[in-house]
């Protein structure tokens, strides 16, 4: 993959967090930012679909989208953690401050596997539960909990597997009524029986086209076959229930073909540099250190673009600038083409450089996302 124009989050109206404000805004609950457009508000009940890793390229190639259909950009960094607090909370990521697959947070001193919940270099998922519950650490309050103690009902549909994890409380939260299934098949009913319940808001979670382009590529057959297949499927419930729902299906961020593994911890002249350990995604890489790391990116790295920790970046990547108060770092640096970083423990995502497909970054191909309004 050649380098290509960084797509940055658009904060102002065309985001994931601003689908979050529009959820927000039909449940009742009071906003801070623009909404969707596409979404009206006009008392229609809402339904969202999010299909993980079904990003607006691909939806082209696969044929379920055409060119200039609508479509809106993921939040930085376009991780599935960090996209879905934010949808779910209204919170924008320098906010609630879950970069990515990992974070260093200040409170703990250490580094945290977000996905699992516990501290990188240890084992036991879940385990700093016994510490903080993971919305608290984070201050994350999700929109679901806000509306039920205003009186609405909330359906959330999500895989089995993903179940009764501290995550979970703040991407799917714990309100509501919950849903699990274990394949397309029966999480298609469980959202037609909600759209046929008495509830206010239905969320259907759907993971399986991320991991298809993880394993052969967001552009390959198997991924594209699938994007199909789950799209027309939940298009055909949704027309079925249009008169009482209005349906949004998007996605949280879509996929890179890619390219090249870097080994950060081979380079024993950056490793002197850091102050701690380089922590967020693959393609989304939080450096700690002073002006000598700065040097040795620059000098080592010339295809990862650097932004310092400044008030301006902030606003830029993460839509904030006061999550310093939660985590701690000095640079992002963000691939302008098709590489990723890794780092022993803290930036390894499971040793999974033989993934096909990546995301995490601020390439067109991770950042648009579709937006496909059923009404």
């Amino acid at each position: 993959m050649e380098k290509a124009e960084l797509v940055y989050p658009d904060y102002e109206g065309r985001s994931l967090y601003n689908l979050s404000q529009s959820i927000m805004t039909n449940l009742g609950l009071p906003t801070r930012r623009p909404v969707i457009k596409e979404i009206p508000d006009d008392g229609k009940k809402l339904s969202v679909v999010l299909i993980d890793g079904f990003g607006y390229r691909a939806g082209i190639k696969a044929g379920v989208l055409a060119e200039g259909d609508p479509f809106i950009t993921s939040v930085f960094p376009s991780i599935t953690t960090t996209a879905l607090i934010t949808l779910m909370s209204g919170q924008m990521p320098g906010e609630h401050c879950v970069l990515g697959g990992t974070t260093f947070v200040k409170k703990l001193g250490v580094i945290i596997d977000n996905f699992s919940y516990m501290p990188v270099y240890t084992k036991g998922r879940d385990s700093l539960k016994e510490i903080t519950p993971m919305k608290e650490l984070y201050q994350v309050e999700n929109t679901i909990e806000r509306a039920e103690r205003e009186g609405k009902k909330c359906a959330i549909i999500s895989p089995d597997f993903i179940k009764n994890s501290e995550l979970t409380t703040i991407t799917n939260s714990s309100s509501g009524n919950h849903f699990s299934y274990y394949h397309l098949w029966d999480a298609l009913y469980y959202y037609r029986k909600a759209l046929e319940g008495d509830y206010d808001f239905v969320y259907l979670y759907i993971p399986f086209a991320d991991k298809l382009s993880h394993f052969y590529g967001p552009y390959s057959e198997p991924n594209l076959e699938a994007i199909r297949s789950i799209v027309e499927a939940v298009k055909r419930v949704a027309v079925d229930h249009r008169s009482r729902f209005r349906t949004v299906i998007t996605a949280d961020h879509g996929h890179v073909e890619a390219g090249e593994a870097i080994q950060m911890g081979e380079n024993a002249n950056l490793r002197s540099t850091f102050a701690i350990p380089p922590f967020g995604s693959t393609r989304s890489i939080f450096f700690s250190g002073n002006s000598s790391l700065l040097d040795a990116l620059n000098r080592d790295y010339p295809d990862l673009q650097i932004f310092d920790n400044s008030r301006q970046n902030f606003k830029k990547l993460l839509g904030s600038y006061d999550g310093h108060k939660i985590a701690s770092f000095d640079y992002i640096g963000v691939p302008s083409d098709s590489k990723s970083y890794f780092y022993p423990g803290s930036l390894d995502e499971g040793n999974t450089t033989y993934f096909r497909g990546r995301h995490g970054g601020l390439g067109p191909d991770e950042m648009m996302v579709p937006l496909i309004v059923i009404d």
